[in-house]
């Protein structure tokens, strides 16, 4: 007998749901043999244990399928939104405006010697003494280094970080195939309860025309509906544990290219910048303090020698690239901060989804 007849000959009877009529109608599909054939072995057998469990007359039964995935998968959104909201956003770009500030104060050029005219001794204004001058920059040197090692704390936090986010994908990946083999039982009891079940049903009522019999064809179409509202929850979750994998990744592997900028700033430039300031500020005192002031005209050819120039040359290049890498880990914090609050967002909204 087939859909139609089905069909045609419910249309006699009173009282039968429409429900009824439209499961009957429906065309066969692959949907549950498509999902199953996704699943592990393992997760195969179970689907099919849970599908043979699974009891459309008992609401519990039915509510209680992938029950446990989705409170997982909800509890897993508030360990996110926690992780996300315990870092401090702001303090890893302070100590890189603070850094870049703290650049911005030496300038090689200050270490050039200065001729004044005898207008400038009388009425202009008092230069900076090479003491002080040489104070300044080592007190400079000192700040740096301090933001260096403040930086690879921060570095190490955000090693560990990706370490958490490791585990966070692999959780979000277990509940995705736990939903996964959830949504497979439900959709094989679903083919089986629409293919099977109901036409058995339908049949047995057409022979007896009993009519508490049509009651329990209505009932047994209304508990197919809420199979198949239960299995579109569990899709809907299976969604969220889909889009959060991407997010986790991209979050990790910004965190894993910032840690990297920042080791090739403090482990590389940061120490080659000291060295070659220590060496610039070494020079300059060596030919500073080498004669006395009556002898300067005789040494000054000596203190612009191509040494010094390329001592300073090689420092300004180094100052360069070492604030071209701050502003470069400066934009990718900026874009990672701005990744972690769209991921707070979207923890938040799963979180109070799961409520």
């Amino acid at each position: 007998m087939t859909a139609n007849d089905h069909a045609f000959e419910l249309n006699t009877i009173q009282g039968i749901s429409p429900l009824v009529q439209s499961y009957l109608e429906t065309t066969p599909n692959n949907e549950a043999m498509a999902t199953y054939e996704t699943l592990s072995p393992l997760a195969q057998s179970r689907a099919l244990l849970f599908a043979s469990q699974l009891d459309l007359t008992n609401f519990e039964s039915v509510l209680s399928l992938g029950q446990g995935s989705q409170r997982a998968l909800s509890q897993f959104a508030d360990r996110m939104l926690v992780q996300v909201k315990q870092k401090d956003v702001s303090k890893v770009g302070q100590m890189l405006d603070s850094l870049m500030q703290t650049l911005d104060r030496v300038d090689p050029n200050a270490l050039e010697p200065k001729k004044q005219s005898f207008f400038q001794k009388m009425f202009g204004k008092i230069e900076p003494t090479v003491k002080q001058t040489l104070t300044e920059f080592e007190r400079i040197s000192i700040q740096v280094e301090r933001i260096g090692v403040q930086l690879e704390r921060s570095q190490l936090q955000m090693i560990k970080d990706v370490e958490m986010l490791e585990e966070l994908y692999a959780h979000n990946r277990g509940f995705f195939e736990e939903l996964a083999t959830a949504i497979a039982a439900g959709q094989m009891k679903k083919q089986q309860a629409i293919e099977v079940e109901l036409p058995a049903k339908v049949t047995s009522l057409q022979a007896t025309n009993q009519p508490l019999a049509v009651q329990q064809l209505n009932d047994f179409a209304a508990q197919i509906e809420r199979l198949d509202q239960r299995i579109y929850d569990l899709q809907v979750s299976q969604q969220v544990a889909l889009q959060t994998a991407p997010q986790i990744r991209m979050i990790q592997q910004s965190n894993q290219t910032l840690a990297e900028k920042i080791e090739f700033s403090i482990g590389t430039l940061i120490p080659l910048w000291k060295n070659q300031l220590a060496m610039m500020l070494s020079m300059h005192m060596d030919h500073h303090y080498a004669q006395l002031e009556e002898r300067l005209s005789r040494t000054n050819d000596r203190f612009t020698s191509p040494s010094f120039e390329q001592q300073v040359s090689k420092f300004k290049e180094t100052q360069h690239e070492l604030k071209a890498a701050i502003k470069d880990v400066f934009a990718l914090h900026t874009a990672t901060e701005q990744e972690k609050q769209q991921l707070q967002d979207v923890a938040e909204l799963k979180s109070f989804k799961g409520e």
